[in-house]
């Protein structure tokens, strides 16, 4: 899409004013990988940094609520994120905008640093499940309305939230409503009782990368405190992740030995996610899941 004379000149007035120093954009290379919003790579004489765009009214204050999500991640679970992030709007436009990272080797002593990071962020609690404020996963909104309890809070505020716009979608059968009220009956049983952790909230192989020295950094979250299996299990649902990864966390934070029996109860938020963003297809992997725990 086309940025505008004004745009331009505005942003390079945001990143003088931002490195305390005349910067000039020499190139604005469009950069790949995201569905959502537009995205480039800004060139300068010597510095670089990477900018996402949106309509403000399209995803209002997305860029707002990513910013404020990766600084609590940094602020109270001492994660590794971009640094120097400038949520801003210049006329329908918002963005996103922080320094470029030169991807480097996603090594072993990469992986296992990320797996430590993780674990030191889930440390991190609350006194409830939830969030002060909503956010967004992807595209969608992400209610956070706080919870003393986890299978209330997962029940209410992921699973019937997704629920509700399958079903305004003609996604979901009444056979499935019938087998998603039945889990909602046994799902306290199913799990063992943890206190809130800081969670990433959507960890997939995505949205994390490794810069040039090995250092992991967490992007694209989307925060709140949660059960801390729910981040191990997205990171199982499309790979990405090495054993050492896993071996780490569990030498900082150790799970309960059987916590891979729940992968796929955890995964039934993000699977209904993507079946209302992407397209039933994903309801068969539900459904089996369903199946499996009815």
């Amino acid at each position: 899409m086309f940025l505008s004379v004004d745009f331009i000149k505005n942003l390079e007035e945001v990143i003088s004013k931002l490195i305390g120093t005349s910067f000039q954009i020499l190139h604005m290379l469009p950069v790949s990988g995201g569905d959502i919003h537009r995205s480039y790579q800004i060139q300068g004489h010597r510095e670089s940094f990477f900018i996402k765009i949106n309509d403000a009214d399209t995803l209002p204050n997305i860029f707002v609520l990513e910013r404020e999500g990766l600084k609590l991640l940094k602020r109270v679970g001492g994660a590794v994120v971009p640094e120097l992030l400038i949520a801003g709007q210049f006329n329908r436009d918002a963005f996103l905008l922080m320094p470029w990272i030169e991807k480097g080797d996603n090594s072993k002593n990469a992986q296992a640093n990320l797996g430590r990071m993780l674990a030191f962020v889930h440390k991190n609690s609350h006194d409830y499940f939830g969030l002060e404020y909503d956010n967004y996963l992807g595209s969608l909104p992400q209610y956070n309305r706080p919870h003393i309890s986890w299978s209330d809070f997962f029940i209410e505020e992921r699973l019937k939230k997704q629920l509700e716009r399958s079903e305004l979608k003609g996604l979901i059968d009444n056979i499935l409503h019938h087998k998603f009220k039945q889990l909602f009956q046994r799902l306290p049983s199913l799990f063992p009782t943890e206190p809130p952790a800081l969670l990433h909230g959507d960890l997939w192989n995505g949205n994390y990368m490794v810069n040039q020295a090995g250092v992991p950094f967490l992007i694209d979250p989307a925060v709140y405190y949660g059960h801390r299996e729910m981040d191990l299990a997205l990171t199982q649902l499309f790979g990405g992740f090495d054993q050492v990864f896993y071996d780490a966390y569990q030498e900082v934070f150790p799970l309960e030995k059987d916590w891979k029996k729940r992968i796929d109860l955890w995964n039934l938020y993000i699977l209904l996610f993507h079946a209302n963003v992407f397209g039933g297809s994903y309801l068969k992997q539900v459904a089996h899941i369903i199946d499996k725990y009815s």
